[in-house]
């Protein structure tokens, strides 16, 4: 098949708009401080009532008059570089095979930005785009690369996921259809390292870029812009390469995505096969659920419900009901402190407000973070809207202030509601926290190899210590069952009671006894994956309770 594209195949319109690109491109290479690149966030462009109020822009502005017909020319080009805008609007569906790699999340074993990530695995993963209902369907087996306490991260288990809207949008098929349908609006095109991009707002209000290669006019990005707990607004980077035909369509078979934070890759996908127009569709799960967006909500879309359990006087256990995580909150003189802004801002701001209602004229004025990730440290950004002091590991300060300082237009939180620096009190080895009334050691956590910026909390009247990812009674697997009794060693604690972030609050002897077990199904575990052949992640397991295991 030949590749060269045929200027005779397109319009007029479209060969004065691949014309005009040269000039631009050239331009471009010869003073590239002349032209502004596209910023990475947010997306900027005449929006519909719909964008705009989700950009934070009044919904009543008025539309600027935009030229469409050098974005509409160049998506032509790209249609006629794929193998024809009537062949790809003629198809009702596609299936993509490959394999790759899936970044997991902020799990980075520490804060630093040179500090080596966490992957999932992407075996056998199939995804079914149906086309004509702009929704696909996901099955993968997409077991954790690292060491997980459970055995659904490191099942291979098949997983399967629905996904609609901007989540389908991520393979150049379905974005350009998109990009060319009557009721999506387009913007001016813009030019981006040499690449002319073409802003595009869906009828449901989705604005979205795709960049097209100036020597074969195929697409080479989508982006497209997320909300997260942590992050504020992501803006995500879908790469296409390596384009081969099928069945006269030119389709990618590498499928990169990055994010603008530390340029961090989340996707690395190797396509092993396309199949056109299948008959063997399979049955797709009706829509549902929550929606792609920021923090706020929670599990079911509403408040979420905190349990309060008094552990000693002055000091409660604080959690999501229902079996969800939490943490200790302790009483001083005149404020209250918590341990871990767990989960999101709806999380997080329940567990304040309860913690506020257990003293009266008494308030939470700090937050202990355990950790960096994001799980732990997810509600971060809405202790800071709050104007609470992060007690954190010093080394974790650099990230924090990234987070905080990052915007949420789009997906606006309560910190872009409520605009606050972040009071930051950094721990190094040792902090005190005391008063008339009590004292609260703060610790830098050690021997917990998941992650090395933590910190743990103790009571030393009380005896009682708190923690995050050393203990959770529901756990199959503990992977380092000598990390809580490393730091009492260390630090000559002596706790009674447990307060984790995770599980419930316990006896240490019952902590460390349920530890062991895990310990112990975790050694099982990998001698039965060893006898067939097969090596996880985590074995052979390096610590019990006692210490180090001898080989």
């Amino acid at each position: 098949m030949q590749r060269k594209l045929r200027s005779s195949s397109l319009s007029a319109a479209a060969r004065a708009a691949l014309a005009s690109l040269a000039s631009l491109t050239s331009l471009a290479a010869a003073a590239p401080i002349a032209l502004a690149l596209i910023p990475l966030a947010p997306i900027a462009l005449a929006p519909t009532a719909a964008s705009a109020q989700r950009a934070g822009e009044p919904g009543q502005r008025a539309e600027q008059a935009v030229d469409t017909q050098p974005a509409r020319a160049l998506l032509d080009a790209a249609a006629a570089a794929m193998g024809g805008r009537d062949r790809l609007e003629r198809l009702d569906n596609f299936v993509m095979t490959g394999f790759g790699q899936r970044y997991a999340s902020n799990g980075n074993i520490s804060a630093d930005p040179n500090s080596p990530p966490k992957w999932q695995a992407i075996a056998e993963a199939e995804r079914y785009f149906d086309l004509r209902n702009g929704r696909a369907l996901s099955r993968e087996r997409a077991p954790n690369m690292f060491p997980f306490a459970a055995p659904f991260g490191m099942s291979l288990d098949p997983r399967e996921r629905l996904q609609t809207g901007v989540a389908v949008l991520d393979h150049p098929l379905p974005a350009l259809l998109a990009a060319l349908a009557p009721s999506t609006k387009l913007g001016p095109v813009e030019i981006e390292d040499g690449m002319a991009v073409v802003p595009f707002t869906t009828a449901d209000g989705t604005t979205l870029r795709i960049a097209l290669d100036p020597t074969t006019q195929l697409p080479y990005w989508t982006r497209w812009i997320t909300g997260n707990a942590t992050l504020g607004d992501v803006t995500n980077t879908a790469y296409f390469t390596g384009y081969l035909p099928v069945d006269g369509v030119w389709l990618p078979t590498g499928l990169m995505q990055k994010i603008d934070w530390r340029n961090q890759t989340t996707l690395m996908f190797q396509v092993d096969s396309y199949r056109l127009d299948v008959d063997d569709m399979p049955k797709f799960p009706a829509a549902g659920g929550a929606g792609s967006g920021g923090a706020g909500e929670g599990a079911a879309g509403g408040p979420p419900q905190v349990q309060t359990t008094q552990i000693a006087d002055g000091v409660w256990d604080v959690r999501i009901a229902g079996g969800g995580s939490g943490g200790a909150v302790v009483e001083f003189a005149d404020h209250l402190v918590m341990f871990e802004p767990y989960g999101n801002e709806a999380q997080t701001f329940a567990r304040i407000d309860a913690a506020n209602r257990l003293v009266p004229g008494k308030q939470v004025t700090a937050v202990i973070v355990g950790h960096h990730h994001e799980d732990h440290a997810g509600g971060l950004r809405a202790a800071v809207s709050r104007g609470l002091t992060i007690i954190a590991q010093r080394r974790t300060r650099p990230l924090f202030e990234e987070w905080v300082r990052r915007p949420a237009v789009h997906f606006p939180d309560a910190l872009a509601r409520n605009p606050r620096p972040m009071d930051f009190v950094p721990v190094d080895e040792h902090l005190v926290l005391q008063d008339s009334t009590r004292r609260l050691d703060v610790y830098h956590a050690v021997g917990d190899f998941h992650m090395s910026d933590a910190l743990i909390a103790y009571l030393p009247n009380e005896k009682i210590i708190m923690e995050g990812d050393f203990t959770d009674d529901t756990w199959t697997w503990n992977w380092w069952g000598y990390a809580l009794r490393a730091n009492m060693e260390l630090y000559g604690l002596d706790p009674k009671i447990d307060i984790p972030v995770h599980g419930t609050p316990g006896t240490i002897e019952e902590k460390l006894a349920r530890t062991n077990e895990q310990v112990e199904a975790a050694q099982r575990f990998c001698a039965e994956s060893a006898a067939r052949g097969s090596f996880p992640f985590g074995c052979p397991v390096r610590y019990s309770t006692t210490g180090a295991i001898a080989e």
